[in-house]
Order: structure tokens, then C-alpha cells, then sequence
């Protein structure tokens, strides 16, 4: 009977020895985890609520990464999926791309995502960065989602405008340096709108710039600028792709986009087309949008 109770008393001793080194374990990867990782609140500055900027939906993913303060590159990639802020997250080790080791400080940057293409604009996206790079091992950053998403990595800026100033050109950018504006192979200038149409074009309508090669009859290069703040500078270039053999000039037809689908219309949106082809290099050109939008 003594030998029963020995043996009983010994697995119960181990059984608790090892629980105990379970809980042990977790404890110390949860204490790496945290060394190795940023973890805080995302949330939504409410002003973009306000204005319609911010269209937040339990089917958007928050895209979240770990940026590189001197070469900007991202070192680090995760996805937070359903998007309820404000959202506790964390990114870190676990989330490198190819399994580099990260250590130091990293810029954080926040984007909504409804499409699933990270760079590319859809109303109501919002971004977010913080203002210094974060030392891994913080636990309690606050990164705030303030402007609507532009396209690119690193938001370009969204000053305010003086009344009757022309608003910046913010169309998305794909992220990629060689699809930046090349004025060898693009048309810039203005875009306006006619006197007769004055008023229908609204801040949260997009700018659909379609650049195009009458003889294929379609375009070979488009932009979208995800709001519309006449008059507005726009910028538009062929890919790289396109430019081996590229004719000298092309056609543009630039129309608002108030439903979120440039191949259909609705009430109060607005196209412009130009009558001749516009020759590449063209960078003061003074574009009128200058016909409701029927389709």
C-alpha cells in the first residue's frame, strides 16, 4: 500500500514538474516573442470618418509593416484580418520576410486594404506611419491611421489647399521606382473643369486618367487619383514595358468616378476627351473635363 502511494505521489510530482516546464517555456518564448516584436493599438483618426475619407468594413485587412529607417525597405510583412479598430496587433520576428533577423529600430506603417492589392487605391483606404522609428521590444506604441491612402509606401504629403490654389497631383503610386512619372514618356499639366459644369465634381470622387493608342482602341497606360479637387495637377507616363517603340503622342480621356466603377456612370460624373493626340513630354497642358460622363 506504501509502495502504491509512493508511486502515486511520484507521477503526480512529475506530472506537476512538467506542466510547470511547459508553462515555464511559453513564459520564455512569449518573453522572446516580445523582445523581438512591436506590439500596440492601431487606430483611426475620427476626422477622417467625418470628411468620407475613411471607409472601414469588417471584410478590410489591416496590412502592417516594419520599414527599414534608412533604405525604407520593408523587413517585415503581416496581415490582420477582420480590421475592428481600435486593434491591438503585433509584428515582429515571426513575421520577417525571408526569416532575416531584425533587431534595432524599424518605422512602423498601417494600411487598410480592401481589394487585395496592398498598392493599389480604393476609396475609403486609409494609411498611417509613425513619426520615428520604434526599438523592437516596445509593447505599448500607438500608431494613428490620419490620411486616406495614396498608394505608395510612404504617403506623400496632403497639405491644405488656399482657395483657389490647384490642388497637388496624389495619384497612386505602385511602390515601384520604375514606374515613376518619366516626363520623357509622359503628359502632365492641369486638369479643370468647364464653367457650365462647375460644382458637380465632388472632393470624394476619383480622377480616372486613361492614356490612349487610338489605333489599338485601348489605353496603354492609366493612373487613378482617389480624390478630385479641381483644378488639380495630374502626371501620367507610359510603364516600362510600353515604351520600347512608344509613338510619339497619345490621346487622354480623363473622367470622374463617383460609384467605384470607371466603365459605368452615374448621375453628377464628368469626362473630358482631347481631340488630338498629345505629344510625350507635354508638361503644362490644361486638360477640361468638359461633358457629364454617359455610359
Amino acid at each position: 500500500m506504501k509502495t502504491k502511494a509512493l508511486v502515486l505521489v511520484a507521477l503526480i510530482v512529475l506530472f506537476a514538474a512538467s506542466l510547470g516546464y511547459a508553462l515555464l517555456r511559453e513564459v520564455w518564448r512569449e518573453e522572446a516573442l516580445l523582445r523581438a516584436s512591436i506590439s500596440g493599438v492601431v487606430e483611426v483618426d475620427p476626422r477622417l470618418y467625418a470628411v468620407g475619407a475613411a471607409d472601414i468594413v469588417k471584410t478590410d485587412r489591416l496590412v502592417l509593416m516594419l520599414v527599414h529607417p534608412e533604405t525604407r525597405q520593408p523587413v517585415a510583412l503581416r496581415f490582420e484580418t477582420p480590421l475592428v479598430p481600435p486593434q491591438t496587433v503585433r509584428i515582429g520576428q515571426a513575421d520577417a520576410r525571408d526569416g532575416r533577423e531584425l533587431s534595432g529600430a524599424y518605422l512602423v506603417v498601417g494600411i487598410t486594404d480592401k481589394d487585395g492589392e496592398i498598392f493599389k487605391v480604393t476609396p475609403g483606404e486609409v494609411y498611417g506611419r509613425s513619426a520615428a522609428a520604434i526599438p523592437l521590444g516596445t509593447e505599448q506604441f500607438r500608431l494613428v491611421l490620419s490620411e486616406p491612402f495614396r498608394g505608395s509606401l510612404f504617403n506623400r504629403p496632403s497639405p491644405g489647399l488656399a482657395a483657389g490654389s490647384v490642388a497637388p497631383d496624389s495619384a497612386a503610386e505602385s511602390g515601384d521606382p520604375a514606374r515613376a512619372h518619366d516626363p520623357r514618356f509622359g503628359i502632365a499639366g492641369t486638369i479643370t473643369v468647364s464653367r457650365a459644369l462647375q460644382g458637380h465634381a465632388k472632393p470624394t470622387d476619383r480622377l480616372v486618367i486613361l492614356m490612349f493608342d487610338v489605333e489599338l482602341s485601348r489605353p496603354v497606360a492609366f493612373k487613378i487619383i482617389p480624390h478630385t479637387l479641381l483644378p488639380q495637377r495630374f502626371s501620367i507616363s507610359l510603364p516600362p514595358e510600353a515604351r520600347p517603340g512608344a509613338k510619339s503622342a497619345y490621346h487622354l480621356r480623363i473622367l470622374t468616378d463617383r460609384n467605384n466603377d470607371p466603365f459605368g456612370s452615374t448621375d453628377g460624373e464628368l469626362i473630358g476627351r482631347s481631340a488630338q493626340p498629345i505629344p510625350l513630354g507635354t508638361r503644362d497642358l490644361v486638360f477640361e473635363l468638359d461633358q457629364p460622363y454617359r455610359r
